[in-house]
């Protein structure tokens, strides 16, 4: 008797979509999620490490966007020719992180600013 898997269905249509995109549409889901992750780190871990973020970010999901299909089992030896995609999404995800960090650290150092209590009075 064989056991139902629900990775059997899942993973090979998980497979197909990531295969199916397009350079135009990859760059899209690098750029809604690299700017996604940055601001959920910049807010919620540092917004001081801003820079970092949307470098490292991008960077990896525009990576791991790529060699996805592999690790769900598609054959590898057509992948490494086109590698430089990764450089193309990994741009096209760090432009719209960097605005946001740079953004989201204005918006803090405003922030902060406005937290520190003005000293009127002159000895």
């Amino acid at each position: 008797m064989s056991r139902f898997h629900l990775g059997d269905i899942l993973l090979p249509k998980m497979r197909d979509l990531v295969e199916s995109l397009s350079l135009g549409s990859g760059a899209i889901v690098v750029v809604l999620l690299s700017v996604g992750f940055v601001w959920l780190l910049c807010s919620k871990v540092s917004v001081r490490w801003g820079a970092l973020w949307a470098v490292i970010v991008p960077l990896f999901v525009a990576y791991s966007l790529y060699w996805l299909p592999v690790w769900l089992g598609a054959d590898s030896s057509e992948y490494g020719v086109w590698e430089f995609i990764i450089v193309l999404w990994f741009f096209a995800g760090f432009f719209p992180s960097a605005i946001l960090a740079r953004i989201l650290q204005k918006h803090g150092a405003k922030h902060r600013a406005e937290q520190i209590p003005q000293n009127d009075s002159q000895p």
